[in-house]
């Protein structure tokens, strides 16, 4: 997997039929909502699915295993900081 979902998929509450196990899915997604912590590039994909937890369905359930196969794929990808380099630092923020 390249990416945790696909760009331009569009997640329907109502889609399929629901999830047998509900109860799967929760743990699931709080698991990942905690990854996320460490792992940025899932909080688009993993906010998009815990807005589904109250109903989930199976096509909400495929989107999670996907989720766990890209983090599967990518376990091993790590950003390199030689310890003879100057980083910095620079922030922005907006109060609107």
């Amino acid at each position: 997997m390249s990416t945790p979902l696909d760009r331009n998929f569009k997640i329907d509450a109502n889609f399929g039929t629901a999830e047998s196990e509900p109860i799967q899915y929760r743990q699931l997604i709080s698991s990942l909502i905690y990854l996320t912590i460490t792992r940025p590039d899932l909080n688009y994909s993993v906010g998009l699915l815990s807005q589904f937890i109250p109903n989930p369905r199976n096509l909400h359930l495929d989107c999670t295993k996907r989720i766990l196969q890209y983090v599967n794929t990518t376990m091993e990808y790590d950003i390199m900081y030689k310890s003879n380099t100057i980083i910095r630092l620079k922030g922005y923020t907006d109060a609107d």
